[in-house]
This record gives structure tokens, sequence and C-alpha cells, in this order.
């Protein structure tokens, strides 16, 4: 479980990562909002991967 969920999260995030730096969004708010959303939900599942 813990395992899982930690390599999730770091799936989640270079995933999200590499997709802003090669495709920019339209506006700065729009890739703000994506990078807001995709943060919290690696947070997400760093809380889970770390709760014992």
């Amino acid at each position: 479980m813990i395992r899982g969920n930690f390599i999730g999260a770091a799936i989640v995030a270079i995933i999200y990562t590499v997709y802003i730096v090669w495709n920019p969004l339209a506006s700065r708010s729009q890739t703000a909002v994506i990078l807001v959303v995709l943060n919290a939900l690696t947070i997400v599942l760093m809380y889970f991967a770390f709760r014992a």
C-alpha cells in the first residue's frame, strides 16, 4: 500500500510536469489552475502513502 501510493504520486508528478513543459496552456491562469489541482492530487497520494 505504501509503495503503491508513493510510486503513484511520483508518476503523477512526472507526467504532469512533462505535459505542462511540452504543452503550455493558452493562459497563465489555466496553467496555474491545472498545477494547483495536480499538486493537490499528489499531496493526497503522498498523505496516504505515509499514513501509518
